[in-house]
């Protein structure tokens, strides 16, 4: 079941380091990592799904100043990328998207993570900006409470 709440940060370093790659491919950087959850974990609004207490899967959202949120991060373990856990996920963060009353969601997402940007646009995300490295996303919080969670994509015939 997905609960509210913020993690242990040792617990989402760990799932990280496991599901998470530096933009030019390599491993993460742990170190530097650590720094930057330390940073977003107290202001963020978390989803975590955990099965025998452990953390299999989370996604998290902060505030910005212009009043729209961000979506911090999403991460599933690779053992659990099945479709009944993308939906738990998927429902746990359209639940916490309609508690805040969220307006507007925005995201950045390099364009080498193919999945992350078919995810982004199957939610109904459309492009702000984008350049080389990067595409910037946003999305009505009203439009995504109708796509989340997702339904499975139904396999190709023929």
């Amino acid at each position: 079941m997905a609960t509210a709440g913020r993690p242990d940060l040792g617990d989402v370093l760990a799932l990280d380091l496991i599901c998470l790659r530096e933009p030019d491919g390599g491993p993460l950087d742990c170190e530097l990592h650590r720094e930057r959850l330390a940073v977003s974990l107290p202001k963020s609004e978390w989803v975590c799904l955990r099965r025998d207490h452990k953390l299999i899967a989370y996604g998290y959202l902060w505030p910005q100043a212009d009043g729209s949120w961000f979506v911090g991060g999403l991460a599933i373990h690779p053992r659990y990328r099945t479709a009944p856990v993308i939906s738990e996920l998927g429902a746990g963060m359209r639940d916490l998207v309609r508690t805040l009353g969220i307006g507007t969601l925005r995201s950045h997402v390099l364009v080498s993570n193919t999945a992350s940007l078919r995810l982004h646009r199957r939610l109904g995300f459309a492009v702000e900006m984008q350049n080389e490295r990067a595409v910037a996303f946003v999305a009505n919080g009203a439009d995504l409470l109708g796509r989340l969670p997702l339904k499975p994509i139904p396999p190709r015939s023929g």
